[in-house]
């Protein structure tokens, strides 16, 4: 009788039930071999290239183990994380989540999530809105820790196994066990053994799945917290846009990073106007500027923001650019509900950006009316 072999894949959001199949011994050795996870650098023996423009982006990064001193980044990236939260020694983290581009939070030694009202997230300083390095609590009402679980979108290979079940190094805080630290090739791509010993045949998915991560709980809604977008909504943000059917790939070179000049955004000429070339910019002194300006302004908080002052108002600037794109005029349009919660939609379920975050940052002597009466003229 032959044996049945129950095939589970863990790929880069979790759980994906491929099914029962009956297979033969041989077979599943080799669907074994195919499952077994190989590490990043034996992926540089081939795409040596690609391997050294991804290490320098923040996937790899997303959760880094350090022992006894500051998580290490590529040299002309992140400046790194200068020293733990001001109660703790290097000695007293095991692992330290992000740092790379906004912000780091902290794994005690029992691998649990550092939280309270201070000192618990590292804020890296940011020129665009003119912040300093900073420190802030972090997720105070949870204090004073929390399990580890967010290898989903943390690690490679995650499996969550709850409180009682496998840790990862034995530390009861890691709820789950994972192939590695940080969102490297295989976690996009698949484990990668069977591709390793036979390349030719055994190809692993290109399939994109920035959605998996990009995103934050049910895709049918953006969440909002202070004026702002919540990070790591940006997958929704793009379901709600006019380009909902474009892929990421579109705009994005997935293994480079927007952050620090590594050109992981293709350019405007290469993404926008390619569909836009006719879109012409009616008011010569903006013609300086690029289409995201006012097409993607920061109304994404994923470390710190800051409030712009305009005449008879403020406005918060956030720092993450947004993908909602379509600027409505109408001049009752509120870009939040009214429990600021979520981002609004029409019955369509399109969302808008309004005058006050794509506009008022950078015309602080204006105010709202002056805007919605110019912002048409500009194409």
């Amino acid at each position: 009788m032959r044996n049945r072999l129950l095939s589970v894949h863990w790929i880069w959001c979790g759980l994906v039930l491929v099914g029962l199949s009956p297979v033969g011994e041989g077979a599943a050795q080799e669907r074994r071999a195919q499952e077994e996870y190989v590490g990043d650098t034996y992926c540089r023996t081939c795409h040596a290239k690609i391997y050294l423009a991804y290490r320098k982006t923040g996937h790899p990064y997303k959760l880094q183990k350090v022992n006894g001193g500051p998580p290490v980044f590529p040299p002309g990236t992140s400046p790194g994380v200068p020293a733990p939260p001001a109660d703790k020694s290097w000695d007293d983290i095991s692992y330290v989540i992000g740092g790379f581009g906004w912000q780091a939070v902290f794994l005690d030694r029992e691998g649990f999530i550092l939280t309270g009202k201070k000192d618990r997230q590292y804020n890296l300083a940011n020129p665009s809105l003119g912040t300093e390095a900073s420190w802030n609590g972090f997720r105070a009402d949870d204090a004073p820790r929390l399990p580890y679980t967010c290898g989903a979108c943390h690690t490679t290979g995650w499996v969550a196994t709850g409180p009682n079940g496998l840790h990862q190094e034995g530390l009861p805080g890691i709820h789950g066990t994972w192939a590695a630290p940080g969102v490297t090739c295989e976690a996009c791509h698949g484990a990668g053994g069977g591709h390793a010993k036979d390349p030719t045949r055994i190809k692993l998915t290109v399939e994109e799945r920035c959605g998996d991560c990009h995103r934050r709980g049910e895709i049918t809604s953006i969440d909002a917290a202070d004026d702002l977008i919540v990070h790591q909504d940006q997958y929704e943000d793009l379901l709600a846009s006019p380009h909902r059917y474009l892929r990421c790939t579109a705009c994005h070179n997935p293994h480079r990073s927007v952050k620090y000049q590594k050109r992981g955004f293709k350019g405007t000429k290469k993404t926008c106007l390619v569909c836009h070339a006719k879109q012409a910019i009616s008011i010569p002194t903006m013609s300086q500027f690029d289409c995201v300006t006012c097409h993607m302004p920061r109304v994404v908080r994923s470390a710190v923001s800051v409030e712009r002052q305009f005449a008879g108002g403020t406005v918060p600037e956030g720092d993450i650019r947004g993908h909602i794109f379509r600027i409505s005029t109408d001049p009752d349009w509120k870009l939040l509900t009214g429990d600021g919660k979520q981002v609004r939609k029409d019955i369509d379920g399109k969302a808008y950006l309004t005058v006050d975050y794509a506009c008022m940052s950078c015309h602080p002597d204006k105010d709202r009316s002056w805007a919605l009466k110019h912002a048409s003229a500009i194409h």
